[in-house]
């Protein structure tokens, strides 16, 4: 596959009515940080170039509705919640959880069928999804991987680039050789030699090994944007979510087992590194910097996000959306060649008004070899 190049379809673009953005929007995707979303509050979210309301209501349950009140089309998130209600800040028209309009209190009466869009909404490791989509929603996926006493940890950067770019990124395993040489992959054994590369699509997504020399590193790629790997010792599951086209939000579970006090020391370590993180400049500025020639990637071998900076620099030096018509693949991108024609295949089904392929969701993730064990149903 030495210097392929063939016509790709459009996978950057992902607002209201493109080929893509239908496509995500069949899918149950994360929104939300729940910790970011106290009770009694209300959030703005910008998914896929799209405004919602996100509120928690007293009782503690979260709920994605439309952005705009339906009277004059104030922001919703600017509102009050009332137990389990959202009221209207600009003239108090209040809806339930459903969207029903149940107050309209200038107007004295609240004719029946008023409502504004609400959106299947769920909660689970520290995670709030939501399913944005047309019609009935899939089956929500058996995300929980606590099959023991194991803990997690959740975060949510923003990166400015496209989310297809990062998705590809994690299948690439040769940039690690060259960009991750100077980093704490370099101890895993990560670039001690060329990757040899296989892969094989399964009905969860790709199943993908790289070995260099005796050591093996198994992933795997969930459909449509999910990465999953072993880090540093944990699970990691990780979605690639579009804010706009030019930014996403890699929403990422970490999960470890262990002793009480193995797990204990690794909430510690993640918090210590949390906090180091937010005291250091941000990975992105630090990234730019670099690619203005204000300083080099050889001048930040400390900063507490190495990877995230050293990503960066090389997703933001092609550009926030890629230029595949002038990329010459081979060898080395078998496993993101894949997973493109995956996604090319469902995309030119949806186009053509048939049903894409249905990609249940493991039951089970192995925490030991990273393999999908078991569907759910």
């Amino acid at each position: 596959m030495t210097h392929t190049q063939q016509k790709w379809p459009d996978f950057e673009h992902t607002g209201p009515g493109t080929l893509a953005g239908r496509y995500m929007r069949r899918f149950w995707q994360p929104v939300c940080l729940a910790a970011q979303l106290p009770r009694g509050r209300a959030l703005p979210l910008r998914i896929m170039g799209q405004d919602y309301t996100l509120y928690r209501s007293e009782s503690g349950s979260a709920q994605v509705m439309a952005a705009r009140c339906l009277h004059r089309g104030a922001l919703l998130s600017a509102g009050t919640v009332e137990g389990e209600h959202l009221r209207c800040f600009y003239h108090g028209w209040k809806y339930d959880k459903t969207g029903r309009c149940i107050e309209r209190p200038a107007e004295h009466s609240c004719p029946e069928g008023v409502g504004l869009r609400t959106y299947p909404t769920r909660e689970t490791i520290g995670l709030i999804f939501a399913y944005l989509g047309e019609g009935e929603a899939p089956e929500f996926p058996a995300l929980d991987p606590v099959q023991g006493d194991g803990v997690y940890w959740v975060e949510a950067p923003q990166r400015p680039f496209n989310y297809f770019r990062q998705i590809e990124n994690a299948l690439d395993e040769v940039h690690f050789n060259f960009v991750h040489r100077v980093s704490p992959f370099a101890a895993q054994g990560m670039i001690s030699a060329l990757p040899e590369l296989s892969c094989e699509e399964t009905q969860f997504g790709l199943s993908r090994i790289s070995k260099r020399g005796t050591i093996e590193r198994q992933t795997y790629f969930l459909m449509p944007n999910t990465n999953t790997s072993l880090f540093f010792g944990a699970r990691r599951l990780v979605w690639r979510v579009p804010v706009e086209d030019t930014s996403h939000i890699s929403f990422t579970m970490d999960y470890f087992e262990g002793s009480a006090q193995e797990k204990d020391k690794w909430l510690a370590d993640r918090q210590q590194q949390a906090m180091r993180i937010a005291a250091a400049p941000p990975a992105a500025q630090v990234a730019a910097a670099i690619l203005r020639g204000e300083m080099s990637v050889q001048d930040i071998t400390d900063h507490p996000d190495l990877l995230s900076v050293q990503d960066g620099v090389a997703l933001l030096s092609q550009g926030t959306v890629a230029d595949r018509e002038n990329e010459m693949l081979g060898l080395s991108d078998i496993h993101m060649v894949k997973m493109r024609r995956m996604w090319a295949r469902d995309l030119a089904d949806l186009q053509a008004g048939r049903e894409p392929r249905k990609w249940p969701w493991p039951a089970q993730l192995d925490v030991t070899s990273g393999l999908p064990v078991a569907t759910t149903g």
